[in-house]
């Protein structure tokens, strides 16, 4: 079996993800993948039989894609290099890890040859999630009392307050929308469907949309349409956040940071991971982990803002000095209004090295 080549098995791969019923996306994914290191081999002058191929070839088209660039402009040469992603780096990584661990269930390998490979590390960077600044400057680049208006406020209000993905918002249907109960339901990754529920305002949002401005809908059941009434495209709804990028003038807007965004304010509102696990369809509580640290730091940013210390006009007091007369900030009604009895040796600075020395 080690001397067939990787292209049939490949191809073989393909239909075997398409009989277990993986959607056409993760299907489209693993083959680009293993196309390009197919294309690597060949460049690189390497045998494609898979008796050949493991974890060294494997490890030479990692460090391959680590020099590789991409075009900004669709791989036009005018346009601005830049070097691949770390996370894209990794999403090949994967794609190769579990082709080698299904050539090695089918017995077409006696090995798992990828089996001490580690996943390529990402650096844990931390989002900036958008603040409530941010967030009416974009819905404020929204004129809602037009057609196209209604609706992208209705998807910024839905993805702020719901935490969907773009895919998700693209694929919601008419009939799985409970405007008046507050809900809907959602197929997410890997085929598993949810309940999603969303606030007052986005039921508003959604209602205004729907009653007044929302075309009849052509040969589609999706409920966000465009306004001829066919289905929006991910390129439309790329489209359609570049365009409120630009107007509000924040640049870095992108429809993963709403998710982002909707989760760290929920659990900075209360909201408890568990719940949020369920709303935004994770398996694990790995994901939903980052979003308390997240929210751990904007409430660690606001403690900085509205430190009860911080707001009491006092100076640490200097060596010798009574505390009224530290107060320099409160100026003399302050220290007219200290304490009675504290001379030298009293009310210093808990711990300070002043009060130590006087015990």
């Amino acid at each position: 079996m080690e001397q067939l080549s990787l292209e049939d098995l490949v191809r073989y791969f393909e239909f075997h993800n398409r009989t277990e019923g993986k959607s056409p996306k993760t299907i489209s994914w693993y083959t680009e993948c293993l196309v390009l290191f197919q294309r690597f081999l060949s460049a690189s002058g390497m045998s494609r039989l898979v008796k050949d191929v493991g974890e060294p070839q494997v490890r030479a088209f990692i460090a391959h894609l680590q020099n590789k660039t991409k075009w900004t402009n669709g791989g036009k040469s005018s346009g601005t290099p830049q070097r691949l992603s770390p996370e894209g780096i990794q999403n090949r990584v994967r794609a190769l890890k579990g082709f080698f661990s299904w050539l090695h269930r089918e017995g077409y390998t006696e090995t798992n040859r990828l089996q001490h490979l580690r996943n390529f590390k990402v650096p844990q960077k931390v989002v900036e999630v958008l603040s409530e600044e941010e967030i009416a400057r974009v819905l404020s680049a929204v004129d809602p009392k037009t057609p196209w208006g209604a609706r992208d406020y209705a998807i910024l209000m839905l993805m702020l307050d719901s935490g969907l993905r773009l895919s998700e918002v693209i694929g919601l249907k008419a009939a799985h929308l409970d405007i008046d109960a507050g809900y809907l339901k959602v197929m997410g990754k890997g085929s598993k469907e949810r309940i999603v529920p969303f606030g007052a305002a986005t039921q508003k949002a959604l209602w205004r949309y729907a009653c007044h401005f929302r075309p009849e809908a052509i040969g589609t059941d999706r409920f966000f349409v465009t306004l001829d009434g066919q289905s929006m495209s991910e390129a439309g709804f790329t489209s359609m956040f570049k365009r409120l990028a630009q107007r509000s003038g924040v640049i870095r807007l992108h429809p993963h940071l709403c998710r982002h965004t909707f989760a760290t304010r929920y659990l900075m509102n209360g909201g408890d991971v568990f719940s949020l696990q369920q709303i935004l369809g994770h398996t694990t509580l790995e994901m939903v982990r980052r979003y308390v640290s997240l929210a751990s730091a904007h409430v660690a940013v606001q403690h900085r803002k509205f430190s009860p210390m911080d707001n009491i006009a006092w100076e640490r007091p200097h060596r010798g000095l009574p505390f009224s007369r530290s107060l320099t900030r409160g100026g003399p009604e302050v220290a007219r209004n200290a304490r009675p009895g504290l001379g030298r040796g009293h009310g210093r600075a808990p711990g300070s090295l002043t009060a130590r020395r006087g015990r």
